[in-house]
Order: C-alpha cells, then structure tokens, then sequence
C-alpha cells in the first residue's frame, strides 16, 4: 500500500475518532447543562410562585398565604386512587406559624363539604370561621389558629382544578377581605390563582 494511502486511512481514522469523541463529550455537556437548567427553571418557578404569594398576602391584608396541589395518593384495594392534596409552598408574616408541614396528604373524601363548595362557588371564603358548618374542617383551621380564609381553585387553561390558592387571617379581620367590594376581592384572587398556575405546569 502506497505510503500516502497510509497516510489518508491515518487521518481519516483519526478524524473519526475524533468526531466520535466530540459527539459523546457534547451529549455529555448537553445531558449535563439540560439537568442544570431544569433544577435552575425549577428555582425560578419556586422564586415565582414565592413572589405571587407575597404580593396575594399582602394585597388581601392575610397573615399566611399558601398553594395546595392535588395529588394521587396509594391505591384502595378496590384500585380507586387515593385523592389527596399538600401544601406545597408557604409564606408567612412573621409571628405567626407555619403549617406546611402539617398540611400534607390530606384526603380530599374527608374534606367533601370544603372541596364542593370550593367547587361549586368558586371560592371557599368565611371572614369568621365560626359559622362554618363543616366541623371537621373548621377544626382542622382552628387547630391552625386560622380566624378567617379565603380560598380558590388554581386551575389550568382547559379549566381542570389542579390546586388551590389560599389565604388565612390568624388575627381577626376586622375591615373585611382587602378593605374592598367582594367582587373586585373574587376577581383579583381568581388572577392571582392565573398567574400562580402559569408557574405550577
């Protein structure tokens, strides 16, 4: 074989090594810049969230504000799906308690009367939780030393209710919701809970 043909199968295995070295190096780097930028969007949506629910607390005069996400818990013998909901991110004004850890894996069938009537009316809201009917959750927020509260559902764009957007008042509200109509107070937590889906999916 002429030395130059030698020479050419050199380079040429060479290159191919070379390119193949490349494309595993590059997969490598793309692999690794893909997981840290899913953790960094994952920290930007989190901050993003934060930030919705300190400008909702704030604006509706609250002492807690919180996002509760749906979720499938284990299965019943039957096969049915445990449905369940979590407190997924918190914020609290200082002082006053947080809950998210004790606000995990509640199942939704034992909180039937306060999901329906989120449902129903859109909104879950008592200015003094003293006349709610439902005892077992009025217990449950009184145990939290929730006053008052005002919930509604956070939903995607096709309308399926994913989670809820709540506020809770631990010191008694004694101006009502936001010092405003009940009407401008449904349609700025209905945004707020827009906004705040937009950052969940």
């Amino acid at each position: 074989m002429p030395l130059w043909e030698v020479i050419a199968y050199s380079i040429a295995a060479l290159a191919s090594s070379a390119a193949t070295l490349g494309a595993v190096w590059l997969r490598h780097k793309l692999n690794k810049d893909s997981k840290c930028g899913a953790i960094e969007k994952e920290a930007k949506h989190n901050e993003n969230v934060y930030t919705a629910l300190h400008y909702t607390m704030e604006e509706m005069g609250g002492d807690r504000a919180y996002v509760m996400e749906f979720h499938n818990g284990i299965h019943y013998f039957s096969g049915r799906s445990q449905q369940k909901f979590s407190c997924s991110y918190e914020i609290v004004e200082e002082g006053i308690s947080s809950e998210a850890p004790n606000s995990q894996d509640h199942k939704v069938s034992n909180y039937h009367k306060y999901i329906k009537e989120l449902v129903d009316k859109q909104k879950f809201a008592y200015e003094n939780i003293n006349s709610l009917e439902d005892h077992i959750f009025s217990n449950l927020l009184k145990h939290k030393g929730v006053k008052g509260i005002y919930n509604v559902p956070i939903k995607t764009l096709n309308g399926k209710i994913i989670g809820i957007l709540g506020v809770d008042y631990v010191r008694p509200i004694t101006e009502g919701f936001m010092k405003n109509s009940e009407e401008d107070v449904q349609k700025f937590m209905k945004r707020q809970a827009r906004v705040i889906a937009g950052y969940l999916l």
